[in-house]
């Protein structure tokens, strides 16, 4: 398939709001520019001579033109003034260059990440997922990832039911399944990030468990079986997205059920914060690392 990819140079202290934008306007996969070097894997950006960092986002070639517009207002509506270039890039060339930058991590105290062409040789304890992310968000190096990751290792427990909203590469899908959960349902708008997980579950031997589809809580629901019950409910997407369907995120929780959303940029926790409340749910706590935001939040009912 061939992809356009959009670059936004944009100021620096603007990264993550043009990040926020671009990936609403576009419904794809959106990266921001950085060293990646073993000693600084979590540098927000590379920040240019001019103050600026660029931004990518990237949508099927069929639909770039009228979504390169849309993502260029969206970022103006923001109130950031871009430089947007564009050029076409075939998939597998833009997998292969993801190759360089990624090496194996640990989070938390057990779950260790290791890239499909990296070797690893685990100690007694490891969660060790083997992750291709190929066109889809999700690598673990992202803050609002590695904190998800983190609380998923806190709180899925063995025989639990695990919904993961905004599924990207499934690498949260695929973490609760490899500490034991029962079910793991993922579900993405992006048919993409559908077909990447289902292939990151298999490869890690947990596709009984993981099952993938294209949709969201809510009306566009994709399984036979109703959206609830979940212990666990696990939502990386971004501010705007979470607001507009924290109802349904709370629905799908069984009493005493847990929610995790990341994704949110500092400005935006307060209004999440109250549309998870205003849904039924009792924020307990806010993880920042950098200017984002991990909320966790519970329902009534016995504990999960």
């Amino acid at each position: 398939m061939e992809y356009v990819e959009v670059i936004a140079t944009v100021p620096a202290s603007q990264t993550e709001q043009a990040a926020d934008a671009l990936r609403a306007a576009t419904g794809g996969d959106v990266w921001i520019d950085a060293p990646f070097t073993q000693a600084d894997l979590e540098s927000d950006a590379v920040i240019r001579r001019d103050g600026s960092a660029q931004v990518h986002a990237y949508v099927p070639r069929d639909r770039g033109g009228g979504i390169v517009a849309e993502a260029a207002r969206a970022l103006r509506a923001e109130g950031i003034e871009p430089r947007v270039a564009v050029r076409d890039v075939a998939e597998e060339d833009w997998a292969e260059s993801w190759k360089e930058h990624f090496h194996v991590e640990r989070y938390g105290e057990r779950i260790v990440v290791v890239p499909s062409w990296r070797a690893f040789e685990p100690v007694p304890g490891d969660v060790v997922l083997k992750l291709d992310p190929g066109m889809a968000f999700g690598t673990g190096q992202h803050e609002t990832t590695r904190m998800c990751l983190e609380a998923i290792e806190r709180h899925v427990r063995p025989g639990m039911r695990v919904l993961d909203a905004g599924c990207g590469s499934g690498i949260l899908s695929i973490a609760a399944a490899l500490l034991g959960a029962r079910e793991v349902r993922a579900v993405d708008i992006d048919p993409n990030c559908v077909r990447v997980t289902a292939a990151n579950a298999r490869a890690n031997g947990a596709d009984a468990i993981v099952r993938a589809a294209e949709g969201s809580p809510g009306s566009a629901w994709p399984f036979p079986e109703p959206a609830a019950g979940f212990d666990v409910v696990v939502a990386n997407i971004i501010a705007r997205v979470i607001i507009e369907i924290a109802a349904p995120l709370v629905a799908a929780l069984a009493p005493g059920g847990r929610l995790i959303v990341s994704g949110v940029i500092g400005e935006r926790e307060r209004e999440t914060c109250a549309a998870l409340a205003a849904a039924g749910a009792r924020v307990e706590s806010v993880r920042a690392m950098g200017d984002w935001r991990c909320i966790e939040a519970v329902v009534p009912g016995s504990a999960a």
